[in-house]
């Protein structure tokens, strides 16, 4: 590890936003201000996401349009967060697009030369898990994740939890979210017993959504798109499971990304989601549980050549193994519990790209930054560890690698399941 990491905060900033769409954003963005400001100054540095030109035209043609279409209230919350944080309302949708925008192209300087991939320097690498009633020691339903991302979210203590308690005639349940400061959701859990968490995939699928306007020479308008951060987030609005797998099925995207879904009565997905496909992978009848990270898994996709994947290998292919070693005998056991999955989660197997990531002294440029087409590289670390205990409607978190966080742990009101 790096000697910059000592004394660095040991938890993050706890936000509690309530009200209408406007306020609550407008209470969030007021409390994370610094953390917001920063998280737009670095962002807007060049070379990490497409030139700001770039950025205003995909929000203004593409992302404005669908969030006005499909997510509306959320507009109005990222307008508040925007006045609250003292910015632009395309700042924070940048903020929440970053993980899309990485895939638009930077535009070429000249007639003769290609516009070439974003590198935009931040790694998007988690392990996510969902345990079933059958795997714990109490029956809980727990979704889980190691939160690997670029380490200047853990050295600048730029993320946040973010609890919302939205106005009571929105018939929206409460929801505990951890999220880069500025986002409206990277994972998290509602009141009703509904959990998610992410990671990154990447397929030759993905598009630039301003590619797409050119068609036979003549100029279209590009078609309304989402950001994935607020298709998250829809899903963890929504009162029950089945409506929040129609709002993340119907939801337009130019990205692939894997959501692993679960609620308190006992499902669990991972949706594995290319921009017009999505492969669903449950848990087998022999074993309550599913482990995921970077890569494909679903036969169908595999057995396919049309679509492929563009992730480049490293610690995705064994960062679930190594979790699955940790916990498979005392899920089988239904021995489960918080403690001894975070310590799973602590494994250094192959370290230091390991499922507990710490940033790497000697390679701070990490092991993909030159690959041709993959837009991550830099420095990187679990910033988070987050246990969602879905039935008792609780999320611990910590901070960092969970080796050695400090874990908190907050309680959502329980709201009847639907």
């Amino acid at each position: 590890m790096l000697p910059i990491e000592k004394g660095i905060s040991p938890r993050y900033q706890h936000v509690i936003a309530q009200g209408l769409p406007y306020d609550r954003g407008y209470a969030y963005g007021e409390q994370a201000k610094e953390k917001i400001l920063f998280n737009v100054n670095h962002y807007r540095q060049l070379g990490k996401l497409p030139p700001w030109k770039t950025i205003i035209n995909v929000i203004h043609q593409v992302y404005l349009p669908a969030i006005a279409m499909y997510y509306p209230s959320g507009l109005e919350e990222m307008k508040g967060i925007a006045a609250g944080a003292g910015i632009s309302l395309d700042e924070i949708i940048m903020l929440n697009a970053r993980y899309d925008l990485s895939r638009v192209k930077k535009p070429a300087l000249d007639v003769n030369e290609a516009s070439i991939a974003v590198d935009n320097g931040e790694n998007n690498e988690c392990t996510s898990a969902s345990f079933l009633s059958t795997t714990t020691a109490d029956g809980s339903v727990i979704t889980a994740q190691n939160w690997d991302m670029s380490a200047h979210l853990l050295l600048n203590d730029a993320a946040v939890y973010l609890e919302v308690h939205p106005d009571v005639s929105e018939g929206i349940p409460a929801m505990f979210i951890t999220t880069e400061a500025g986002g409206l959701a990277r994972s998290g859990m509602n009141a009703r017993g509904l959990g998610l968490t992410a990671n990154g995939l990447m397929t030759n699928a993905d598009f630039d959504p301003l590619e797409e306007t050119l068609h036979a020479g003549e100029k279209k308008t590009p078609k309304p798109m989402l950001p994935i951060s607020l298709v998250r987030r829809m899903f963890l609005e929504s009162p029950s499971f089945s409506t929040g797998l129609v709002a993340i099925n119907t939801s337009p995207r130019h990205v692939s990304n894997n959501l692993m879904v679960s609620d308190a009565q006992g499902l669990a997905l991972c949706l594995e989601m290319t921009p017009s496909r999505v492969f669903t992978i449950s848990p087998s009848p022999t074993r309550g549980y599913l482990t995921h990270s970077n890569h494909f898994r679903h036969p169908a996709f595999l057995a396919g050549d049309a679509v492929i994947d563009k992730y480049p290998g490293g610690s995705s292919w064994y960062r679930p193994e190594r979790l699955e070693a940790g916990i498979h005998e005392l899920a089988e056991k239904k021995l489960l519990t918080e403690d001894n999955i975070i310590k799973s989660f602590s494994d250094h197997a192959g370290g230091p790209d390991s499922l507990c990531a710490h940033i790497d002294p000697i390679i701070l440029s990490g092991p993909t930054k030159e690959l041709e087409g993959y837009p991550y590289g830099g420095p990187y670390c679990t910033v988070s560890t987050v246990i969602y205990n879905l039935s008792k409607r609780t999320a611990t978190v910590g901070k960092g690698p969970p080796c050695r966080g400090i874990f908190q742990t907050f309680a959502l009101p329980v709201e009847p399941e639907r």
